[in-house]
């Protein structure tokens, strides 16, 4: 590994970056692989109603944002999955595209060949639907997409008690309409959790032409001039480096840009701040962050209808079961229903996700009681107007990056929010939840009284759903990092291809994007597609 050149590094296991490495080693291009993290193969991982046991712990980087000063002075628990798989192995696994708007306001902010129509093909050829197919999914890809059986009486009721409140069903939200209510799915297999990992590298990895670099942090780029030549990483703490004719970052919306600035490609005077000579003065990198700032409205019920309370044998019964047979109480991620919603007539799509997620999630509330059945209608606002920025701490590659998502700091989102917030009361407040013997729990009863009630809400519980995009967008203009075909402006061989170059935040969970941004890289190298306008 060490002193070789191949013909492409992909730096980062993540969502995109299994897709890419995967995709290249298909078409016979010698690849290397560089991942931070290990494996990613543990139980907790594999079995989806363990999301839990991921957070902060030795899969997940566990970053964490600076004081948000619109929430309170709160820094806000950032995860970003460190195992092969990436985030895709340890996130809440729902299947999400975003709205057709988003990808056409990206070609509509020039960059050719990201309109729906263009990129729809990228979504199917990943898929493997296992309830709808053609035209708007692929039945036959890798990535295992799934529903859940019908009869949970908890995302029953949500369904009723939403058509209560007014919205419209829909039965496939990333079909032809977004919006509405309706059954989410999920990247679930019958064997648990089809990440990334699971779903494109491992089937890969038998190949001779791919390696795999497990615990390899990749510390700078190696530059020739204005031309990327390979990577230095530390594996397992020794300094190396590797050689190829082209170089793909895929860490991600936070370890992308880290890398660009220590590297130094980014803004000159924030690296030379961090102790960084600048190689190029690119002011786009590290900008633009975005992210969905999430809020929870948790109940109580009096039917015992979730996994709550079940006892050492019967859970690890339920992990046998779900590994074996692919069914049982903990093969499910809870969130199997939700809504689009737009809350203001005037926006074009809708501006508003809900999740119905039936059990209490621990997470979103420090201190709450969890000790109990229960569910949370967990709002957020699709298309954030805040915008913030990610910077070195420090010229030291194993310090962490200075995340600041200044949450809340356009008065536009608390607007969104208060309106999303209010439409979560109205559905918790539906008759249709009668039967389970529903009580509201947070916000307080009487907090729905006033606005400023509800805003004091939302600024102590806020919380992040773990979307960070956009800090090295697309685009022509000088704040853009790379071009529409993901070439970095002003570094030849270099491209990067995950969350980061989104120029918007797409309107719902961002992996199924991530993905389809992974094949679209994989066609730009190979040459293939960069005519698609």
């Amino acid at each position: 590994m060490a002193g070789r050149t191949y013909d492409v590094i992909v730096i980062g296991a993540g969502s995109a970056g299994c897709v890419v490495a995967a995709r290249l080693a298909e078409a016979g291009a010698s690849v290397l692989l560089l991942e931070a993290g290990g494996p990613g193969d543990s139980t907790s991982i594999r079995v989806p109603a363990l999301i839990d046991a991921q957070l902060d712990g030795p899969e997940d980087w566990g970053y964490r944002t600076v004081a948000q000063p619109e929430l309170i002075g709160r820094r806000i628990f950032l995860s970003r999955g460190r195992c092969l798989g990436g985030t895709s192995a340890i996130n809440a696994m729902v299947y999400m595209r975003g709205n057709r708007g988003d990808y056409d306001r990206w070609r509509d902010l020039g960059n050719a060949g990201w309109g729906y129509e263009a990129v729809l093909p990228l979504f199917r050829r990943s898929e493997g639907n296992r309830q709808f197919g053609a035209p708007f999914h692929g039945t036959d890809g890798p990535l295992v997409v799934s529903g859940y059986p019908p009869g949970n009486p908890i995302h029953q009721a949500f369904l009723s008690a939403a058509a209560e409140a007014g919205l419209p069903f829909n039965p496939d939200v990333n079909g032809a309409e977004q919006e509405g209510a309706g059954p989410f799915q999920a990247t679930i297999g019958p064997m648990g959790r089809s990440s990334t990992a699971v779903a494109f590298l491992r089937p890969a990895m038998a190949r001779p032409n791919l390696t795999v670099a497990t615990d390899a942090l990749a510390t700078r780029l190696t530059l020739d001039r204005a031309r990327v030549t390979g990577v230095s990483f530390l594996r397992m703490g020794q300094a190396e480096r590797a050689a190829a004719g082209e170089v793909i970052l895929c860490g991600g919306a936070l370890n992308s840009p880290q890398l660009l600035m220590l590297s130094g490609i980014g803004p000159a005077g924030a690296l030379a701040e961090a102790g960084i000579a600048p190689v190029l003065d690119l002011p786009g990198v590290g900008q633009n962050l975005q992210d969905h700032l999430q809020v929870a409205v948790r109940f109580q019920i009096d039917r015992p209808v979730t996994p709550h309370g079940l006892t050492g044998a019967e859970a690890a019964a339920a992990v046998a079961q779900s590994l074996t047979e692919g069914r049982g109480p903990l093969h499910t991620n809870f969130c199997e229903s939700g809504a689009f919603v737009r809350t203001d007539p005037a926006d074009p799509w809708p501006d508003v996700q809900i999740h119905c997620e039936g059990t209490f999630a621990p997470f979103y509330f420090d201190g709450a009681a969890t000790d109990r059945h229960g569910f949370g209608l967990l709002m957020n606002v699709c298309r954030p107007a805040s915008r913030g920025t990610v910077r070195l701490h420090s010229a030291n590659p194993l310090d962490r990056p200075r995340i600041d998502p200044c949450y809340l700091s356009d008065p536009a989102d608390m607007a969104t929010s208060l309106r999303g917030l209010r439409l979560c009361l109205a559905i918790g407040g539906a008759p249709a939840w009668g039967p389970l013997g529903t009580r509201r729990i947070d916000p307080a009863p009487g907090a729905e009284d006033s606005d400023a009630a509800l805003e004091a809400y939302i600024r102590r519980v806020a919380t992040t759903i773990w979307h960070p995009a956009g800090t090295c967008r697309m685009g022509q203009d000088g704040m853009a990092v790379a071009d529409d075909r993901l070439r970095v402006h002003g570094i030849a061989n270099l491209r990067v291809a995950d969350a980061s170059v989104m120029p918007r935040l797409v309107s719902g969970n961002p992996n199924a994007a991530c993905i389809m941004i992974g094949e679209r890289a994989a066609d730009l190298v190979l040459g293939r597609g960069a005519e698609v306008a």
